[in-house]
């Protein structure tokens, strides 16, 4: 595994931002392609309680979790561990790995490619490579 430290977080921090950006985006022109124009009020409520944009708020949960630990860091004097660096990467790579969903935006919108690109790009070096797939028999 490679050596993760807390300045990678923070360099891959804006990219993870820009990452959920891109993908609430075309989510909202998703929906209002069929619904029709949404108020900001309306859209935020969906972002938090929709059912269907649940698969978004983990991204969300991750940045706000380091920044927390970052401010965590800072109040005590005392680093961020290893381990919640390593849950931190385990998040990380979960979140850029497309699921249903982030495939149909990834597949329909230039914004979300570029995004996961910077994203996938900036998180290289605090994860590993992926394990080869096995070979089916």
């Amino acid at each position: 595994m490679t050596a993760m430290n807390v300045q990678d977080f923070e360099a891959a921090r804006p990219a993870l931002l820009g990452l959920h950006a891109a993908l609430l985006d075309a989510e909202r022109i998703e929906r209002e392609r069929v619904r029709g124009r949404m108020p900001r009020g309306l859209w935020y409520a969906a972002v938090l309680e929709d059912e269907s944009l649940a698969w978004l708020r983990p991204l969300g949960r991750l940045v706000a979790g380091f920044d927390e630990a970052l401010a965590e860091a800072v109040r005590t004097e005392v680093p961020v561990s290893r381990e919640a660096l390593a849950a931190f990467a385990g998040e990380a790579r979960a979140c850029v790995t497309p699921g249903p969903r982030y495939l149909e935006l990834l597949q329909a919108h230039p914004d979300v490619v570029l995004a996961h690109r910077d994203a996938v790009r900036a998180l290289a070096p605090l994860l590993p490579p992926p394990a080869p797939a096995e070979r089916a028999s």
